[in-house]
This record gives C-alpha cells, structure tokens and sequence, in this order.
C-alpha cells in the first residue's frame, strides 16, 4: 500500500493481483513523507536477477492489506478526497486460484500426496487430486477484494487497474500522476504451475460458489469464467 504526497495518489493493494509488482516499481520514485508499506523479506519479493527492489518507507499504522476503509478512517479527508486513488481487479476464477496455489505454499494439506501405490506403478493423477483440495478450499472461508475498491457496496476509488492488461493500465495510473511507467518486474512467480489453466481446477460446484461471492466484480467489472 503506498500514499504518496509527492504525487498526490493512494495506491490500495488487493490480493493476489501483481499488487507487490505495481508496489514495487511504484515505490522507487516515492521519497520524504510518502508512506511504502514494508514486504518480508522472501524469495518471491525479488526480481528475476534476484534483487530486492522494492523501497519500504514511513509506514507506522498501515499494512500491506488495509481495507479501503482503514485507509480512508486513517488519514486527514481532505487526502482521501483530494489523491487520485487507485487498486487492482482480477478475474475473480484465476483469482482464487491463485489464491489456493499462495495458501498451498505453506500448508501441506492443500497439495496433492504420492501414496506407497504410486511407488508401485500405479498412475499418479496430480491434477485430479488438486481439483478435491482445490473444491474444499473454495467451499471454505476466504475472501474477496471488494474491501480493497469499495465502501458499502459502491465503487470508492478513481480507477481500477485490470489484472489482464496490467502494463496498459500501470501506464494510464503513471500518466495521471505523473510518472514515467517502468516495466514491471514479476514477484510472486512460480507458485501455480504453469501447463494448467485456471479453468482446469473447477467444476460446475466451485464455479458457482465463486461466481455468487464476486457478485460486485462480475458487475461492475464484467467478469466471467
């Protein structure tokens, strides 16, 4: 999460979204009072030659995920009506995919498991196996980014960057403020793999259920599987 006063923008971060990559390459350029919340210092915070890049700064108070709401009830409103505010939307089914694969880095129960069987010739169907885990975890509790982009059900910022054409959108954001629009580096990479698409997790079940709980982005956004 970023709020600049050098270029009179907030940038509230959602999840799973390339948010860490917008963040990133947005913090170079903040300086003085301008708050850059911090990353831990992971693996999958660094660029492709393995460089931390991204500049942390000034973030007593706010965290990586405020809400929309936690950022406006922090900071003076004449900033909150006056900054250029911005966030990230996804197609909410390669979403939460990528949702399931980040959860799964760190909790065994989520990833598929060779049997003795399979050590005896028997096929191991590691697709098939992540569609179960993956169907549970869809039918469980997590959340959506409407937190992140709306206040009481109504759209609360001047722009939302789409997932599916980031660099087109980053550029947009820059020119508003003011900014040259750097390639984006890729964090985050590597989790999901990659010969499958998003859709190839899903039945007619965990497509249904994540279609009823993205009602606001399938609206306003036009999303569809």
């Amino acid at each position: 999460m970023i709020i600049s006063h050098t270029h009179k923008y907030i940038f509230i971060k959602s999840w799973k979204t390339a948010g860490t990559s917008i963040e990133a390459a947005l913090s170079g350029h903040c300086s003085g009072d301008d708050i850059v919340t911090s990353l831990g210092d992971y693996w999958f915070n660094r660029d492709e030659r393995g460089q931390w890049i991204h500049k942390s700064m000034n973030d007593d108070g706010f965290s990586q995920h405020d809400s929309a709401a936690d950022v406006k009830a922090k900071i003076a409103p004449e900033i909150w009506n006056r900054y250029f505010k911005f966030s990230i939307a996804r197609n909410p089914w390669d979403r939460v995919v990528s949702l399931f694969s980040w959860e799964a880095r760190n909790q065994p129960a989520l990833r598929p498991v060779r049997r003795f069987y399979h050590r005896l010739g028997v096929p191991f169907d590691e697709l098939r196996q992540t569609r179960k885990l993956f169907r549970d975890f869809v039918a469980g509790e997590w959340l959506t980014n409407d937190r992140f982009y709306l206040i009481d059900g109504k759209l609360c910022v001047d722009f939302v960057l789409r997932y599916e054409q980031l660099a087109q959108d980053f550029a947009q954001v820059c020119s508003k403020v003011g900014l040259t629009a750097d390639a984006l580096p890729h964090l985050k990479t590597g989790l999901r793999p990659s010969q499958h698409s998003y859709a190839d997790y899903y039945d007619e079940s965990s497509k249904a259920i994540v279609a009823k709980r993205h009602l606001q982005d399938i609206r306003l956004f036009g999303y569809a599987f």
